[in-house]
């Protein structure tokens, strides 16, 4: 997209405004519209991959500064991916999994850093979706029609490349939409951690959701 990227190293400054402009739109379908921001950076040599929805409005700001700074696609992945309270309780989740002895490393902390070469962050729309102005939350993904296509013509590439790394959905939406991917295109997953709840300060659940699954993940990590 390197159209895309030269008119987000021309800008002067960075605002909602700016980046939800319609140059920048993709698609849209009734309130739904996929804006173009650079998440398209994929770490083929990966031996996790975690999967959101689709990145929100802070992360496609902060994916736009750090292009506009003269940084590379790469170096957006590393600097927007789950930030703040997010990734702590990412991180303890998957240590308690044991997903770091798997990958031999000391703790999944060093993923998003010195590590950063077994991780591919991604979401099953890569680029950002509002729904009438706002993030969108996901809800009923696999019956909007511009999302499926969108996830069909190009997630499911991803998923192809990533068949035998540890797949990481991040809560039910994720984990149902994977699963219908890979009962569809009969894709025989080896180790994709259906159930693994989302990590979000806003979800209430995550802990007994974590707590519940836990040991089916632990088998399927084996």
């Amino acid at each position: 997209m390197p159209k895309y990227l030269n008119q987000i190293k021309a800008l002067k400054k960075i605002s909602k405004s700016i980046v939800t402009n319609n140059k920048f739109l993709i698609n849209k379908e009734g309130n739904i519209k996929i804006y173009y921001a650079p998440f398209d950076y994929v770490n083929s040599k990966a031996k996790i991959m975690i999967v959101g929805i689709t990145p929100g409005l802070q992360q496609m700001l902060q994916s736009f500064q750090v292009i506009n700074d003269g940084k590379s696609l790469k170096e957006v992945k590393d600097l927007s991916s789950f930030k703040g309270s997010m990734r702590t309780t990412l991180i303890k989740y998957l240590d308690e999994l044991k997903v770091n002895k798997k990958l031999k490393i000391k703790s999944c902390e060093s993923l998003f850093n010195k590590n950063s070469k077994h991780l591919h962050t991604t979401s099953l729309v890569k680029y950002p979706v509002f729904d009438k102005g706002k993030n969108y939350s996901g809800s009923n993904i696999l019956k909007k029609k511009i999302l499926i296509e969108f996830i069909e013509k190009n997630f499911l590439k991803e998923l192809k490349t990533f068949k035998k790394a540890i797949i990481i959905p991040l809560g039910n939406t994720v984990s149902s939409t994977i699963e219908y991917l890979n009962n569809k295109y009969n894709l025989k997953l080896a180790c994709f951690l259906k159930g693994f709840p989302h990590p979000s300060g806003a979800n209430a659940r995550k802990n007994i959701q974590f707590k519940e699954n836990k040991m089916t993940m632990i088998k399927l990590l084996k």
